[in-house]
């Protein structure tokens, strides 16, 4: 969204009236959350490289109240997303991401999940005054981060993956709105929805487990919805927000060998449906209509069965 958006307005500059004051085009970034709104032209590339840093200090329960962790648990997630142009409406996003996950002196260092994506532009958001863009996004999750046989004394640590072949279509809405002078408002909504496929586990794994599960679960699936504002304060200066919302699926049978608890007890291979709903303030700052820097906090507002988490994140966008 760095750069496309803000060339378009500034083709709409080119063929303005020459006696007309026209603002300068807005530079944006981010937000944080919210997929690139647009398509990354044939022959044009986007590295946008974000590092999470997340605490998880507790977690929802049922009813939809906080319950504090015993120890807190640390992520430090570089994630490189690659965007490439491969026609004028349609391009190819590649992602990678690492952890290094510590709790309670137990330490982890590995790759997560890979996503690979394409992304198609339905509705250009200049072609009409009012309605957005419109962009559907077509995404692939590899599951290439360790879910399953983890080291019980890790604590989850070695954990980084959920071991499912996901399936993520997203529609992504945009259009950015001149207020005055040279403020303008950025709007971006994404509907997502992802099916997962069915995992065998063994041993201690991402769904629980224990010494000798081995068998197949199927996860629930997931829907997330979010609502994503960027407002600019000068060119180069921006206030973004993200506001999600997500909801995910039980899981559902699981056949095979349950296994045992360290307490001889059967071990337990499900986890109930939950929700959460975060946000995600941030401030840009754009060196150019390529390049730009944007930093900000996510955090859990409220949820049910599903962590409390506190997140760090800042993203340098590169368009060429």
């Amino acid at each position: 969204m760095c750069s496309f958006g803000c060339l378009l307005l500034a083709d709409e500059e080119v063929h303005s009236h020459a006696l007309l004051e026209v603002p300068p085009a807005p530079w944006l970034t981010g937000p944080l959350i919210v997929p690139l709104a647009t398509v990354v032209p044939y022959g044009d590339f986007e590295i946008q490289s974000y590092v999470y840093c997340t605490t998880n200090t507790g977690a929802y329960n049922q009813d939809w109240n906080s319950v504090s962790a015993e120890r807190n648990f640390f992520s430090l997630n570089p994630q490189f997303q690659l965007f490439f142009g491969l026609t004028p409406w349609m391009d190819i996003n590649i992602s990678a991401q690492f952890y290094y996950n510590t709790v309670n002196g137990q330490n982890s260092v590995n790759f997560g999940d890979f996503p690979v994506a394409l992304d198609f532009q339905l509705l250009d958001s200049n072609y009409t005054p009012y309605f957005p863009g419109i962009k559907l996004i077509v995404r692939e999750i590899f599951p290439t981060g360790p879910y399953q046989q983890l080291n019980p004394r890790k604590l989850l640590a070695d954990q980084t993956g959920a071991g499912t072949y996901a399936t993520a279509l997203d529609l992504v809405f945009y259009k950015t709105y001149h207020l005055e002078g040279i403020h303008f408002l950025s709007t971006t909504y994404s509907i997502a929805y992802t099916v997962n496929s069915p995992v065998h586990v063994h041993g201690f794994n991402t769904y629980g487990g224990g010494y000798g599960t081995n068998g197949k679960i199927l996860p629930g699936n997931n829907f997330q919805a979010i609502a994503s504002f960027e407002l600019t304060l000068t060119q180069n200066w921006v206030l973004a927000i993200d506001n999600v919302y997500s909801h995910t699926d039980a899981t559902q049978f699981f056949k095979g060998d349950a296994g045992t608890r360290a307490d001889g007890q059967p071990a337990s291979i499900e986890l109930p449906s939950s929700e959460q709903v975060s946000f995600a303030p941030a401030i840009e700052y754009n060196f150019s209509c390529n390049c730009g820097l944007i930093a900000g906090c996510w955090f859990t507002a409220w949820g049910r069965n599903s962590m409390v988490f506190r997140s760090g994140v800042v993203n340098v966008c590169y368009t060429y």
